[in-house]
């Protein structure tokens, strides 16, 4: 086990960007409303211990702050998040970009939860542990006690949907 300290930013979308505000902040949000009644993802950094035999580990929270909002130019979007992890006090990593895939629904009908795909991603010799490095596989969010790739997030509810964003560390093998 290692203890490990993270944080993130959002770092880009691919549609016009002048649709979002929280661009290199931890709070992305959009939508041609007040800022305070916004949709948004926030993602909030985790201070945990993590194994280094593939076991996941939470590596940070995702909040899906899902309002009603009049419907946006680009219903489907992707936002990247940048990750840097800290292990133990003195080797830092910055990791990504994480891409979400967001789609926003309409908001009519029985079927008005957004939902949100996380691309399967691995990094390479993120942290080097007595002699040895290991990459950090980010496998998804722990959402109704299970690991997927896929984030329901309820319509305008009073709280934010929020799941663990979950990587495990495995043996670097050598270049794929």
């Amino acid at each position: 086990m290692v203890n490990v300290l993270s944080s993130g930013v959002w770092t880009g979308v691919d549609v016009d960007a002048s649709q979002f505000s929280g661009l290199q902040t931890k709070r992305l949000a959009w939508g041609e409303v007040a800022d305070d009644v916004k949709s948004a993802y926030v993602f909030e950094g985790a201070s945990t211990q993590v194994a280094l035999d593939g076991t996941p580990s939470v590596i940070g929270y995702f909040k899906h702050y899902n309002h009603v909002i009049p419907m946006p130019p680009n219903p489907m979007f992707t936002a990247q998040l940048t990750i840097t992890v800290a292990f133990g006090n003195k080797d830092r990593r910055t990791v990504g970009p994480v891409k979400f895939q967001h789609y926003e629904t309409p908001n009519v009908g029985v079927a008005q939860e957004d939902t949100v795909e996380l691309e399967e991603v691995k990094f390479k010799q993120v942290v080097q542990v007595e002699n040895r490095w290991y990459d950090m596989h980010v496998q998804g969010f722990l959402q109704f006690g299970e690991i997927s790739r896929h984030f329901v997030s309820v319509e305008d509810s009073a709280e934010p949907n929020v799941a663990e964003l979950r990587a495990c560390f495995i043996p670097y093998q050598g270049p794929a």
